[in-house]
Order: structure tokens, then sequence, then C-alpha cells
């Protein structure tokens, strides 16, 4: 209601808070491997997060060249094979197909799914967790001259 002239507008509304497809997330898992101690690089987690929202398909994979997403993620496509490779052997990543040469991959369901509770439920029976420690995590601070031993 505007104050001054009295007015009411009304205000429009939908019948969901989303517009389009949404995720179901498994929120600790996320979190454990959002963390420093995953040993997940921010390159990584941020490919695993990419993928995470790249379908918009219950269980379907990202339908797009290792090309095509290297681009769009800002680096080459050498070094989004080196992560994805990364991701798949820790399982967070999984196949779902592909054309040719081309594999197609989407995040484990139990990361991250589109449908219902039931289908979710069913899903994750076909697959193991996901291992939430990658590799033990990197100091990144620099070392000054001579501490390193030189």
């Amino acid at each position: 209601m505007d104050t001054d002239t009295g007015e009411v507008e009304e205000v429009r509304r939908t019948s969901y808070a989303f517009d389009g497809p949404h995720i179901n997330v498994e929120i600790r898992r996320n979190r454990a491997l959002a963390s420093a101690a995953s040993g997940l690089t921010d390159r990584e987690y941020r490919v695993l997060s990419w993928y995470r929202y790249a379908t918009e398909e219950a269980q379907g994979p990202v339908m797009m060249t290792g090309a095509d997403i290297a681009k769009e993620l800002g680096m080459s496509a050498d070094a989004l094979g080196r992560v994805v490779r990364t991701l798949k052997k820790n399982r967070l990543l999984v196949e779902a197909g592909g054309i040719g040469r081309t594999t197609f991959y989407r995040t484990t369901p139990h990361l991250a799914f589109i449908g219902s509770g039931y289908e979710h439920r069913e899903a994750v029976k076909d697959w193991n967790p996901p291992e939430l420690n990658v590799r033990e995590p990197r100091d990144k601070r620099r070392s000054k001259k001579g501490e390193d031993g030189s």
C-alpha cells in the first residue's frame, strides 16, 4: 500500500517459490567438501559446484563437451580434465553416458538430486557415498627464503 495515496497495489503471487527446476542438496556432505579439511582445491570445488547446478533434468548428465565447459569456467580443457578425473576418482562426479569420445558427467545423488524424496532414496542405492577427504589439505603459505632448507 502506498502510504501517501492509500492505493493498494496487488503483489503478483506464484504457486511456487522458484522459477524452474531446483535441487535437493545433502547439507553435511556439501559443507564437509567446502571445508579446507576435504583437500579439494578451490578450482575443484568450483567445478563440482558447477556440475551440481548445470543440469535441469533429474539425474541427467551435463550434455556439454569438456571444451565448452572449460570455456564457461574460464580454464583450459586440460585443467578441467584433471579436475574431472580427481572428482570422478573420489565418486563426486559419476559418468552419465556419452557420445563418441565425449563422456558426460553429473554429480552423485549423495550430494545433490533433482526429483522427489522417494526417487532420491532409490537413486542413492545404486552409488557408494563419495569420498569426503580427497587429499591432505595443502599448506598454501609461501615459505620464506631459507625456511625450506635451501
